[in-house]
């Protein structure tokens, strides 16, 4: 499995970054991986974004909301130019949690792939591990950005 986490200090309370996090039609101002959703059920959504040249579509299931703490979801379909992405995981979740430090709020968002077969394991952990990494501390610049200090 890989994961890959990053956590930044937002200037709001909890709750104010809860509305962006929780919010579907906030996701796309905040979440590097996505330039728009479409929100299919309350709990379903498709993350409409880019992977390299590529026009990619993710429907994802949210599997855990605790307001104002915790948001999580897992991928259900992955297509890229309308056709089904190569299945590299086997498994992806994405989790966003909110912690109170002092008058703002520590977002920690953290990505885990299981790979789909050790071959594909070995490459997820050696090209995802930085693309990952930078999408997501690109998405708590952003985030941080709706809350200026």
């Amino acid at each position: 499995m890989l994961e890959v986490s990053r956590t930044q200090v937002v200037a709001a309370p909890p709750a104010a970054v809860w509305a962006d996090v929780a919010d579907p039609h906030r996701l796309a101002e905040w979440y590097a991986f996505c330039d728009d959703v479409e929100v299919q059920a309350e709990d379903r959504w498709v993350l409409l974004g880019s992977w390299g040249s590529q026009r990619s579509a993710v429907t994802v299931a949210v599997t855990e909301r605790r307001e104002p703490a915790l948001l999580a979801w897992r991928h259900v379909e992955e297509t890229l130019d309308g056709r089904p992405a190569p299945a590299m995981s086997a498994e992806t979740t994405v989790e966003v949690a909110l912690e109170p430090v002092g008058e703002g709020t520590e977002v920690t968002v953290t990505s885990r792939q299981v790979a789909d077969g050790w071959a594909r394991g070995l490459a997820i952990r050696l090209l995802g591990k930085r693309q990952i990494g930078a999408m997501l501390d690109q998405s708590l610049t952003l985030l941080a950005s709706r809350h200026p200090a």
